[in-house]
């Protein structure tokens, strides 16, 4: 590879390397609780979840921006910007309002930032070294949400406001795409030409909603399941959490390998996987088995993400496929949002006391789509096969 590629391909990692930013104050949520102990608890669980619900609306708004009205630069700029503002600012202040504020700052940056990745690949590259870059980005991404964790609860340990400080980082990045993204090649739209969006778009963009639906009760629920079961502590409970992020950096990093063999089949092979952890996760009794598991969903995980990314953005032209990967990025931000809100109502009204449900209940779920995709994909091949003769 020329060196003017790599260098590219650093450029866009660096900032790629923020999308996952949002989880660094995770281990201080207790500390921050005790900092504001007139809060609710449950309020103060928005430091974690409002970046993500904010980065619902400006991840399509880069998506729609970058490229079009704007340059891709300028849009990452700006989502960086944002992002140092929003995460650090928290650092100077007092105020429990003005942290929230900054938080939904944040999850601005963050969704403006989102979609590009994925899109200047695809616009630099082609064939077999888009394959293999969305594997790669897949694990950059995981790689900076254990590295913002990791340094966010190390930092906590000095002060719950040291925290916040994590997010200077990406002062990092800002230098390196100021200094080192290069602008692809404007693509020149017919005047008044509308881009109409593939239905397959949103079809792959529900199926992520519904995929990350079924994922989060893991991410949010693993740790009172092995603390409720004396099972082990929390520091347990973030080992098995930080086994998913590798487990999905191993199959990020043989991704391309993997897509080249498998094609249309490698989201199968995804959501196979995740089940397998799954159907672990159901019938685990310890931190061993759950730390297997969640590296088994990891990997699956790996597996469906940038290929739901590839469907989405393939097919439609290059001035598109910036807003395309956003509509997919905001279904999956939804998914996660709803999650708890459409498991408690399912609970509640089947009267369900299990923890263990949401894992029943993905692992059918997961199982059906995988045999209903592979069904599909046979009968496409044959029609594929017939045409040619």
């Amino acid at each position: 590879m020329s060196k003017g590629k790599s260098a590219t391909i650093f450029a866009i990692f660096s900032f790629s390397f923020l999308v996952m930013a949002q989880g660094a104050t995770s281990p201080a949520l207790a500390s921050i609780g005790q900092a504001f102990p007139k809060i609710d608890f449950s309020v103060v669980v928005l430091i974690a979840t409002l970046p993500c619900l904010t980065t619902i609306p400006f991840s399509m708004i880069g998506g729609k921006l970058a490229g079009n009205i704007m340059t891709f630069r300028s849009v990452t700029i700006i989502g960086i910007i944002l992002t140092i503002i929003g995460g650090a600012f928290p650092y100077f202040t007092n105020s429990f309002v003005v942290i929230l504020i900054m938080r939904a700052i944040l999850g601005a940056g963050v969704g403006l930032i989102s979609p590009i990745p994925s899109a200047l690949i695809m616009n630099f590259f082609q064939g077999k070294d888009v394959e293999n870059l969305m594997g790669y980005n897949s694990v950059i991404q995981n790689i900076g949400g254990i590295v913002f964790q990791i340094l966010g609860g190390f930092l906590c340990v000095i002060s719950w406001r040291t925290t916040f400080l994590t997010y200077l980082l990406a002062v990092i990045s800002l230098i390196v795409v100021i200094f080192m993204l290069p602008e692809p090649a404007k693509v020149e739209k017919a005047k008044n030409e509308k881009v109409k969006m593939p239905g397959m778009v949103y079809v792959w963009s529900i199926i992520f909603l519904v995929y990350t639906l079924i994922n989060y009760p893991m991410l949010t629920g693993i740790s009172s399941l092995i603390v409720d079961n004396k099972l082990g502590t929390s520091a347990s409970a973030a080992m098995a959490l930080t086994m998913f992020s590798i487990g999905g950096m191993l199959t990020g990093a043989i991704f391309g390998k993997l897509y080249h063999v498998a094609t249309k089949y490698t989201i199968v092979v995804g959501t196979v996987l995740h089940a397998i952890g799954f159907v672990i996760l159901i019938y685990g009794n310890s931190v061993f088995m759950f730390t297997i598991a969640t590296t088994i969903v990891g990997m699956g995980f790996g597996l469906v993400v940038p290929a739901v990314i590839m469907y989405v953005g393939m097919p439609v032209p290059q001035s598109a496929q910036p807003f395309a990967i956003s509509i997919a990025l905001a279904f999956m931000s939804i998914g996660g949002f709803v999650s708890s809100f459409f498991f408690a109502f399912v609970k509640n009204t089947f009267n369900i006391s299990s923890m263990r449900f949401p894992f029943v209940f993905g692992a059918v779920c997961l199982v059906i789509y995988s045999i209903v995709q592979s069904l599909f994909n046979l009968k496409t091949s044959k029609q594929e096969s017939i045409g040619v003769k």
